[in-house]
């Protein structure tokens, strides 16, 4: 993500206003929106202000309630996706549902990934992980933050793609998102998102109003695939009604390697250093404490490198 037309002045004094709207608890992304800040900036920077109030309000829920709302989620696993080792859970927030998810499937994953737009998030997040989990069974973790829909991967690379309302805020680019999840998953999706079509007036009318994610099932019936969709009886929010969306795709042969590669051009990274380097494109990507960095704001080029 890059600021355009925005100095780092207006930016800090924003998150400042940010931080007094969210005390008030005012909508971050309609005022951002108001500020001229694009979909994709008022995304982020209304989750880097709101970064650890999930972790304490998953705390507060009781394993009763959580298990009601999130096992539907690993009972589609097991029935669906049970032979799948690797897994990227895509817009994880701070990784609270992501724990739920992984240690109900554990034994069966070699590499859990997760991403979101907010590095703020996945730090705290990563923090929250580290606390619950054994060290063996942390290593299966795999973190990376990313600024836009594309994603670091080859075509069909991983097995299994999970996302729990993250693709909620952005109906304006539903297509792009589901296109590029629906291109890196090798088996199938498994998308718990509002449900639109089956909400009542009042979500209808909310889901309007902040330009929820709506028409999933007409994007995937576009597509070579099978589409099931399961609705559900549990809900964080009774005035945000999400179901299901089980896409399973077409049988594929070939096995693309799960390692990162850069967005778009999908070109092989070298370690270097504590970055990822593409020897093609020469630009730099970040590595900070064990989380890759593909972002926009974070545009390093090194021309001369020697090979």
């Amino acid at each position: 993500m890059v600021f355009k037309n925005k100095s780092l002045i207006e930016i800090s004094n924003t998150y400042k206003l940010l931080n007094q709207k969210f005390k008030k608890k005012k909508n971050l992304q309609i005022f951002l929106k108001k500020k001229k800040f694009s979909d994709e900036q008022s995304i982020k920077m209304s989750y880097n202000v709101q970064s650890g109030t999930y972790i304490k309000f998953f705390n507060s829920l009781s394993k009763n309630k959580i298990n009601k709302i999130y096992q539907p989620i690993i009972d589609v696993i097991k029935k669906n996706f049970n032979d799948s080792k690797t897994i990227l859970d895509f817009g994880c927030g701070e990784l609270t549902t992501s724990l739920f998810i992984f240690n109900k499937i554990k034994k069966n994953i070699k590499n859990y990934y997760a991403n979101d737009v907010s590095l703020n998030r996945l730090i705290l997040g990563q923090n929250y992980l580290k606390s619950k989990l054994k060290n063996k069974e942390f290593k299966k973790i795999k973190l990376f933050c990313n600024s836009s829909a594309g994603l670091p991967f080859k075509d069909n690379s991983i097995d299994l793609i999970i996302t729990i309302h993250s693709l909620e805020p952005n109906n304006k680019h539903k297509e792009l998102f589901i296109n590029e999840l629906f291109r890196v998953s090798k088996k199938g999706l498994i998308l718990m998102e509002p449900h639109y079509e089956i909400s009542n007036d009042q979500q209808k009318k909310r889901m309007l109003k902040f330009n929820y994610i709506r028409g999933i099932k007409k994007l995937f019936n576009k597509k070579n695939c099978n589409l099931k969709i399961i609705k559900k009886d549990h809900h964080i929010n009774s005035l945000n009604v999400s179901s299901l969306f089980v896409v399973k795709k077409k049988p594929i042969r070939k096995n693309n390697s799960t390692v990162y590669v850069e967005p778009k051009t999908y070109d092989n990274l070298k370690d270097i250093n504590n970055f990822l380097y593409s020897p093609k494109s020469l630009r730099l990507y970040p590595v900070y404490n064990d989380i890759s960095i593909f972002s926009n704001e974070s545009q390093f080029f090194l021309p001369s490198m020697k090979k």
